[in-house]
């Protein structure tokens, strides 16, 4: 086999004994790791150290040199003898050029003046090694379409220059040569064609280049670069002189690897610890930079940790875009450094949140920076897309040492006091820790691992209320409302558990148990005959916009025999509104589908009522505060007549729910409205009261008296 005097380069950690591979172009690592491995681990490693050792049989010279504690670097190169080298002395300056690789390699960081200083030492020794007039180190761009000198040494005027550029559309078939092969020896520039392509250009300007043997550089990416050895005379280059091209040029090699590694960790080791957009400490770097500092602290002193959060944030990215919405965080982010500057730590921790760590009184009291002073830099409108943009702010509070011994304890309080106070309030909350506020966490735990319990073991049932047309008194049809049959507590309303159904993500699940049972019940009723009622449902904010939603209805029209007409799905006036694309596309599906929407709550969002024309409804519920006084204010009369006339011209069925008394039922039917519902005509029941009561009402219908 023919060995190429490149060197096979390997990295030992000594923690977990194991030998990992940086470069070998010889395969020697390859064919003989067990032997490699057993013979360098008998080695004793410290300062550098020379060896000689046989593997196979052939004889390498080993060096090893510690580049930290816990790593040592091997370079195992196949043995020349001292006869063919033509002076004591090259093989000297050999040696001293991998002593000075061992120093570099050392080093965690290796700065610009390092790295050029490195590479004129080594055109330097090239041009003395082999004799030749010129050495250059050029680099290939990534697509490897130009060629940059990163050093080129004259030797007769010991003068170094860089930045000259080699383009591979200028020299196709140059650029193509010095891949292929090894090593590229041109005896005759003029003549060779391989290098043809250069001949009325580079080498005509760089003073008349007479022979030239190149090497090319060898990376783990591949090939990386050229060293390129000159003469301004007709040169035959020996074997021995492509030898040592070829060694130093893994040299020089090793060298770039290094670079690169070095700024790919710089570059890791600032996505682990620096918010890229805001170049703000990330939560990870916050954690230990905070951790370090109250280390630091000596006893009795106290900190303040808040956990601040944009308000609505979602909301703001959706109405500007993306780009407006990172402009709104860096501003954030700038104007928390300029209200804290020196005073404390303040990090981007999330999509929308921020964390402050400050210092604080004996009492808890922040000291230096008021968070009154924050709020109101935070508060003065964002100049956006030309427009003023205003954004809200809310925080929790949490201090150290009462409320935890660690940063990540203490914004862990802070975030509660947040999520406790934003329970109740949506915006520019502002709280501190409480010890009541775990036992809350925990009460809602309790509460959540009950409702997924009661889900599983199917303790819900539907409650039904009837429908009424308002000028017959016939039975058109029932809102369909889930009960809670809590083994323990009894029958709970959904006002008591949909809101945390929302929050923990179960309701869902809910509104298609919901949705099922529902189709069950029509199916049931067409199988009495009854062909003609109608039923609705709620569905919830978050249901409705999901893509599951109609998945889920088409497999229950698959599975019931049941007309989609008869259902109804009813949404909140405020959800309509959320999203008007979304909405409107979502609700045109469901009509595609034969489902009827309903807009419930109407009348107490706000939405102008101009929106109805472009949603493809087909009924609305007016509130039932509207109905409350209705047969003696002329105000409530007025708004429910509005909203009357206003569907009929759109062609929209409407519903008043809320009715309670004879003479709210004879006002609306007086006004046109259609459709009743409420306590008057009946309370919301199980199944079992209903089909009583139904019995009640033979000729489906209810007198007007």
């Amino acid at each position: 086999m023919v060995w190429h005097h490149a060197p096979c380069i390997l990295l030992f950690n000594r923690e977990n004994q194991s030998f990992s591979l940086v470069h070998d172009r010889n395969n020697i690592f390859e064919q003989y790791q067990s032997t490699i491995t057993s013979k360098l681990l008998k080695m004793k490693s410290g300062s550098v150290k020379e060896t000689e050792l046989f593997i196979g049989d052939r004889l390498f010279d080993v060096s090893s040199s510690s580049l930290s504690n816990n790593e040592i670097l091997y370079i195992i190169l196949p043995h020349i003898e001292k006869g063919l080298f033509e002076a004591v002395e090259m093989e000297k300056t050999l040696r001293d050029q991998q002593q000075r690789l061992f120093d570099l390699a050392k080093a965690k960081t290796i700065s610009k003046a390092e790295i050029q200083s490195m590479l004129r030492e080594l055109c330097e020794t090239i041009s003395l090694l082999i004799n030749c007039d010129r050495v250059g180190i050029w680099i290939f761009n990534e697509d490897q379409t130009i060629l940059t000198c990163r050093n080129l040494y004259d030797r007769k005027s010991h003068r170094h220059l860089l930045g000259v550029e080699l383009e591979s559309m200028k020299m196709p078939r140059y650029f193509k040569e010095i891949v292929k092969n090894r090593s590229l020896a041109v005896t005759d520039t003029e003549t060779d064609s391989r290098v043809a392509d250069l001949n009325n250009g580079y080498f005509q300007q760089m003073g008349g280049v007479k022979s030239l043997l190149d090497v090319p550089l060898i990376l783990s990416k591949g090939i990386g670069g050229v060293l390129c050895c000159e003469s301004f005379s007709t040169k035959s280059w020996s074997e021995l002189d492509q030898t040592i091209a070829g060694m130093l040029a893994d040299m020089v090699s090793f060298i770039f690897e290094r670079i690169n590694w070095i700024e790919e960790e710089g570059k890791m080791l600032e996505l682990a610890y620096i918010d890229p957009l805001t170049g703000l400490s990330n939560h990870h770097a916050f954690l230990e930079q905070v951790d370090t500092m109250m280390n630091e602290l000596k006893p009795g002193e106290k900190r303040l940790m808040v956990y601040l959060q944009l308000d609505q944030f979602n909301s703001i990215q959706d109405v500007l875009g993306y780009s407006s919405g990172d402009e709104v965080i860096l501003t954030t982010a700038r104007r928390l450094q300029e209200s804290i500057q020196s005073k404390g730590l303040v990090s981007r921790i999330g999509f929308g949140h921020f964390a402050l760590f400050l210092p604080a009184s004996s009492d808890g009291e922040v000291k230096c920076v008021s968070m009154e002073e924050i709020a109101k830099n935070l508060h003065a409108p964002m100049f956006i897309q030309g427009q003023d943009v205003y954004v809200t702010h809310s925080y929790g509070v949490s201090i150290y040492p009462d409320h935890g011994q660690d940063a990540n304890k203490c914004i862990q309080m802070a975030q509660v006091a947040l999520n406790t106070a934003k329970k109740k309030y949506a915006r520019s909350v502002q709280a501190r820790f409480t010890e009541d506020m775990i036992n809350m966490i925990e009460d809602d735990l309790l509460a959540e691992m009950n409702l997924r319990k009661g889900l599983d073991l199917n303790e819900f049932e539907l409650y039904y209320q009837p429908k009424i047309n308002s000028f017959t008194g016939e039975i058109i049809g029932f809102e369909a409302l889930i009960r809670w049959n809590h083994p323990e507590k009894g029958l709970i309303p959904p006002l008591n558990f949909i809101e945390l159904a929302e929050s923990t993500g179960l309701i869902m699940a809910i509104d298609e148990w919901v949705i099922e049972n529902a189709f069950k019940q029509l199916e049931k009723w067409k199988e009495c005959g009854e062909n003609n009622y109608t039923l609705s449902i709620n569905i919830s904010p978050r249901h409705f916009l999901h893509s599951r939603l109609n998945q889920f209805l088409k497999e229950c029209l698959d599975k019931y025999e049941v007309n989609p007409c008869q259902f109804v799905i009813e949404i909140t006036e405020n959800v309509a509104m959320e999203d008007f694309e979304r909405v409107k596309n979502r609700i045109a599906e469901l009509q595609n589908l034969g489902f009827s929407v309903s807009i419930d709550d109407f009348g107490t969002g706000f939405s102008a009522f101009h929106y109805l024309q472009h949603f493809p409804i087909q009924e609305i519920k007016i509130d039932r505060q509207f109905i409350r006084d209705i047969a003696n204010n002329e105000v409530s009369k007025g708004i429910a007549k509005t909203i009357i006339d206003l569907a009929k011209l759109l062609n929209l069925n409407v519903v008043s729910e809320g009715v309670e008394t004879i003479e709210q039922w004879r006002t609306l039917k007086k006004l046109g409205c259609p459709q009743l519902q409420g306590f008057y005509f009946s309370k919301p029941m199980p199944i079992t009261e209903l089909d009583s009561w139904l019995t009640s009402h033979e000729q489906g219908r209810i007198p007007l008296h």
